[in-house]
């Protein structure tokens, strides 16, 4: 059986004739947070960017349709707002290229540029220095911290058949409190000591194969699915990469997409099935659904590979073992300058017994708002996001299917029995200088992402029981791009704690201080 689908793939990407391939826009682009913004403007129409990271190809229509709509409307968009269109287009240069859309202003910068018989090389140098001073009542003595990074990005295309990308990085801590070398995954990433230094790396890669309609990706990655800024409760961009097949098959009016995900656990193979399907309703609302298993201790399950079988109904057939969820979102901007937007997790559900009294009904929510040019300000976005995270979401009465990749959390960075309320306003000074301040109320009850998946005794579940931990913070952050894809970036941070750890009258005011200057050449 394997056979046959390699040789069918094979098969596929010898013998198309494509235009070109394009890879994705990493998860950590600015130009997302810029996108959101022109969603909110009303200039995108469009489910895509529900389904993250973005194919390079698809951001390309997305700019043809945005300046589509500033050719009638061009007061839509503030000057800092055309600089960082005219960048973002310079990064997108062969993309447009291919649609006959020329490029008047700067383009995309590269270390090495090389192409030969219709197949592109490009390759990157990045970096990041960032330095950390948190002072507080927690902090005794101060805490200083310093993370080095570099690294390289190879993309391109082979003959305009299959495009790539490669991205490796490592990093060298100083001054944290990491002791020994661990490679035990259930501890996050691998550590590696060398006297009292200490290194991670990261590295992803992976093939694409594109057509208008369909796409295939097979490789190690990121994703983020859903409507939510601030996180995201089916899959979240706190997943870690890992390697996967990914599928999507994209119309006028719907998107299917489909991942089968290689998890990383210290007890067992592990692996996230996940489909989605996001649909425009009508210009200004988009609909979307996601179901997801979370399974392990055996081989991969043809059953949810298979993109067309709903793995709840996959599920029950395998012994009703698994960990399978889904959920519901919407994006809606009618309003101008403003998009509303919401999704529904639900984890497992019974009707029978009490949505928020029994401990069976495990369910979270997210709600959000973008309002661009807020209080009728140019330049001036302000974002709200509440989410909240009922007892025992993500957790399984099998440790291995608990909702976790690494020890991150595949869906909210929350975790169980916990809510946010974040607030952040952000004004644009031109293309390089922006200013943030943010506010969040975060409440974390007792239970995280290892806990059992009911109480202790009894069916009863509480909402933030036990108790609280509650943290309060205020941030100004000021980034500046020194040069075209030059950052620096400042931050401070006041947090105010409650029962810091849930422990009582544990209590801690700290001050928090970043630097950060990270590039790409």
């Amino acid at each position: 059986m394997k056979k046959i689908i390699i040789s069918a793939l094979l098969y596929l990407l010898i013998n198309s004739q494509l235009i070109g391939q394009a890879v994705n826009l990493p998860l950590e682009h600015w130009a997302y947070s810029f996108l959101e913004r022109c969603e909110a403007k009303g200039l995108i129409t469009s489910f895509d960017l529900r389904v993250k990271p973005v194919s390079r190809v698809v951001l390309a229509e997305l700019i043809i349709q945005m300046e589509q709509r500033l050719q009638t409307q061009p007061g839509l968009f503030s000057t800092a707002d055309w600089q960082l269109f005219e960048q973002l287009k310079g990064d997108l240069v062969d993309e447009l290229a291919a649609m006959n859309i020329s490029i008047k202003g700067p383009r995309e910068k590269h270390a090495l540029t090389y192409s030969e018989q219709n197949s592109n090389f490009y390759v990157d140098i990045q970096g990041r220095e960032t330095i950390i001073s948190n002072r507080g009542d927690q902090y005794d003595p101060a805490q200083r911290m310093s993370e080095t990074t570099l690294g390289g990005i190879i993309r391109g295309n082979l003959g305009g058949v299959i495009g790539f990308y490669a991205d490796a990085r490592n990093s060298l801590l100083r001054g944290s409190d990491v002791e020994g070398e661990s490679f035990d995954v259930s501890q996050g990433s691998p550590v590696v000591t060398s006297g009292s230094n200490v290194y991670r790396d990261r590295a992803t890669g992976y093939f694409t194969w594109e057509k208008p309609w369909l796409r295939l990706e097979v490789g190690r990655d990121e994703f983020a699915w859903g409507p939510g800024s601030h996180g995201a409760l089916s899959i979240s961009a706190n997943n870690p990469p890992a390697d996967m097949l990914r599928l999507g098959v994209r119309m006028k009016r719907f998107q299917f997409t489909s991942v089968h995900q290689f998890l990383s656990s210290s007890i067992g193979s592990k692996y996230l099935a996940a489909h989605r399907l996001d649909f425009l309703i009508k210009p200004g609302l988009t609909l979307g659904a996601t179901e997801t298993v979370v399974y392990g201790g055996c081989d991969v399950e043809p059953a949810y590979i298979n993109p067309l079988i709903p793995y709840h109904v996959a599920e029950h057939h395998l012994g009703d073992q698994d960990n399978n969820t889904m959920s519901f979102d919407f994006s809606l901007n009618l309003i101008p300058n403003t998009r509303i937007y919401g999704e529904y997790f639900i984890d497992d559900m019974t009707s029978t017994e009490s949505l928020t009294g029994y401990f069976g009904n495990k369910f979270a929510f997210l709600t959000g708002i973008t309002w661009a040019d807020a209080l009728f300000v140019p330049k001036l976005d302000v974002q709200l996001e509440y989410a909240r995270i009922e007892p025992f979401v993500y957790a399984h009465q099998d440790s291995i299917n608990i909702y976790v990749n690494y020890d991150k959390s595949i869906g909210h960075w929350l975790g169980p029995n916990a809510d946010s309320f974040y607030l952040l306003a952000g004004y644009q000074f031109d293309r390089d200088i922006r200013l943030e301040l943010s506010a969040e109320h975060i409440r974390k009850g007792q239970g995280d992402l290892d806990t059992t998946d009911r109480p202790d005794s009894g069916v009863k579940k509480t909402f933030l029981g036990g108790n609280v931990e509650s943290r309060s913070l205020f941030g100004i952050k000021l980034t500046d791009q020194v040069r075209r894809d030059a950052f620096i970036a400042l931050s401070y941070t006041f947090s105010k704690t409650g029962n810091l750890q849930r422990q009582n009258n544990n209590d801690s005011n700290d001050h928090l201080a970043r630097f950060e200057f990270y590039f790409n050449y």
